[in-house]
């Protein structure tokens, strides 16, 4: 049976709210009638949940790299797995796509949905944030994530070799995973989802990707390959966390490239996938009703951002916020002995996935030991005053929160084991693993059993 500590863990995440980490799964052929046709396609460097030597770093790409809070110039767009127009494996091909067809871009919502909590995401965009979509035909392997957010439709933003294709709030109305919450469950009854060849009646039983739409250029040269860049932002809003006054970025990218053909080749309605993967695939068939047509609260990636890159503020290039507690935008320049008021971050990604995905016919037997089922999330802040020492608050929803002293001596767990240490911090035990089970009840029983 899995630890369930370990599928715990994936509901640990770093502060002020980040429930679990989500990039591209999968890509898909829309043709006009909104069925999803042809072959899959999957990012570069892709490595499935279900594949040996997974780990929440296999795909997840977070910016700023910790300790910065904010973006800057050196900020690189691209997974350093994906940073090469190289796929993984056979396993995992390019999407066959044609010019002037729509693509989906599917992704799990990992709590970004279902399970906001509106008490911890202070500061965070509707509908999850935005996504934005970029494309080029001239990808750089050290492409930076603040020339590509100058893109603009026309293409003549930035240095002028992509475009912005679409925009998408992170939400797109119809995705879930499988909890208890009310919006998964009346999601499960609109639009069910099951396993590959599962035929079933009722409410779904399968979580939901989510899914962004973009259009291939008419203009993308058939017979090349055409590159996208889905740029997820989800940034905390300057005066509005009262430990985070003067906000943080946070962006999720995923780097990928398709095979601009014919539309005899992409769009086949009757194509097979070449290789079964499981619990990767799914029998949703259709995408979200309004593919063609989306777009999102926020369109302006540069209006969305909050940290000094484009501004020009005094702390551009250092990467933190200034002293005195102004936005993030403001024009005002702190003195450069000072420190910066906003929590040191730490950041902790290297953690399985949150959702223990059924298999092809699945139906698990209550006490069957085979299924964990998490339905409620912790949430982990990460400090730091004024000496320097970090600490961790961990807390349920409406329940209250612990603070757990960090170590910061605890030795780094070897390769392959499963480890009570997270990014150097180390779970509660005694008396405040005691306190967190008593406050919660059922919720997290048995969460740090070995």
């Amino acid at each position: 049976m899995p630890s369930i500590f370990t599928t715990t863990l994936a509901a640990l995440a770093v502060a002020p709210l980040t429930m679990g980490h989500t990039w591209i799964e999968q890509l898909r052929n829309v043709n006009d009638k909104g069925e999803y046709v042809g072959e899959y396609g999957y990012p570069r460097g892709m490595v499935s949940k279900t594949d040996t030597g997974y780990t929440g770093d296999s795909m997840n790409w977070l910016l700023p790299v910790q300790p910065k809070v904010f973006i800057d110039e050196t900020s690189p767009l691209c997974h350093t797995s994906q940073t090469k127009q190289e796929q993984s494996s056979d396993k995992y091909p390019r999407l066959q796509a044609v010019a002037g067809g729509f693509v989906a871009m599917r992704y799990m919502e990992n709590g970004h949905v279902t399970m906001v909590d509106p008490a911890t995401g202070l500061g965070k965009p509707e509908k999850g944030g935005t996504v934005f979509v970029y494309g080029t035909t001239e990808p750089k392997e050290d492409e930076k994530l603040v020339d590509v957010l100058r893109w603009t439709q026309d293409g003549s933003g930035g240095d002028k070799r992509g475009a912005l294709l679409a925009t998408n709030d992170f939400d797109d109305g119809r995705c879930y995973e499988v909890n208890d919450t009310p919006i998964s469950q009346e999601r499960r009854v609109s639009d069910p989802n099951f396993a590959m060849g599962q035929v079933a009646d009722g409410p779904g039983n399968y979580p939901l990707f989510c899914e962004t739409n973009a259009k291939v250029p008419d203009t993308a040269p058939e017979g090349k390959p055409y590159t996208f860049y889905w740029v997820w932002q989800w940034n905390t809003a300057p005066n509005v966390d009262p430990g985070l006054p003067t906000g943080k970025d946070q962006y999720y990218t995923t780097c990928m490239d398709v095979d601009v053909t014919s539309a005899d080749t992409a769009l086949t309605a009757d194509a097979e996938s070449m290789y079964a993967l499981g619990p990767q695939q799914d029998a949703m068939s259709i995408a979200v009703s309004d593919f063609a047509s989306r777009t999102a609260i926020m369109t302006d990636a540069l209006q969305g951002e909050v940290g000094p890159v484009f501004s020009g503020s005094a702390t551009a290039t250092g990467g933190a916020p200034a002293a005195s507690g102004a936005p993030a935008n403001s024009s005002s320049k702190a003195p450069a002995s000072a420190a910066p008021t906003a929590p040191a971050l730490t950041q902790i990604t290297n953690i399985p996935t949150m959702t223990t995905r059924p298999s092809a016919a699945p139906e698990p037997t209550s006490g069957s030991g085979e299924v964990v089922t998490v339905t409620d999330i912790l949430y982990v802040t990460v400090t730091a005053g004024a000496s320097g020492k970090p600490s961790v608050t961990a807390s349920a929803p409406a329940s209250g929160t612990t603070s757990v002293p960090a170590s910061s001596t605890t030795p780094a767990p070897a390769s392959g084991t499963v480890s009570s240490v997270l990014g150097g911090f180390t779970v509660p035990s005694g008396a405040a693993k005691r306190e967190i089970q008593r406050k919660n009840g059922a919720k997290f029983r048995g969460m740090f059993a070995n």
